[in-house]
């Protein structure tokens, strides 16, 4: 064996040693950054999803398929600490869906706000498009009870 060969191996081997102090180096600075991180628990939301009701809907019975739905809404709850946060609007079957407003009302687990007693009401809309046209039914639920079913009509333009 020559001295040549010697020195390229023992080059190689000081090289991978040196890759190797910068890898381990790199590992134990990064180990030691994350063992300082700490879990952090996160406050409960100041306000909880509730299904709300529906006082009064008013959707139109026929449509062409280029228009915008507008179904006219008055949405109640039982006091002032209840806001309206939207619709959730499931397909339940073929050209049928089921509505149910969501509100919010502030979490039971933190300290109660005191609330105005009376009703809380909001008039808003629901506006969407259908682009087939057909009968469809929209049912609007208050919580689980069936508040009124409505027939649509989509016909073409």
């Amino acid at each position: 064996m020559d001295g040549t060969t010697l020195e390229s191996t023992n080059l190689s081997t000081s090289i991978n040693e040196r890759y190797m102090k910068k890898f381990l180096f790199s590992a134990a600075v990064v180990l030691s950054l994350t063992a300082c991180l700490k879990t952090k628990d996160y406050p409960p939301d100041e306000r909880v999803l509730v299904t709300i009701s529906f006082a009064n809907v008013n959707t139109p019975d026929t449509v062409k398929t280029t228009d915008t739905v507008v179904t006219r809404l008055r949405i109640t709850a039982p006091d002032q600490c209840y806001r309206y946060e939207g619709l959730d609007t499931r397909n339940s079957g073929p050209n049928q869906f089921d509505i149910q407003a969501i509100g919010s009302k502030p979490n039971p687990a933190l300290p109660l706000p005191t609330c105005d007693p009376f009703p809380y009401s909001k008039d808003t809309t629901f506006k969407f498009r259908l682009t087939t046209p057909g009968k469809y039914t929209l049912r609007y639920y208050n919580g689980t009870t069936l508040m009124q079913a409505d027939t649509l009509v989509m016909v073409p333009n």
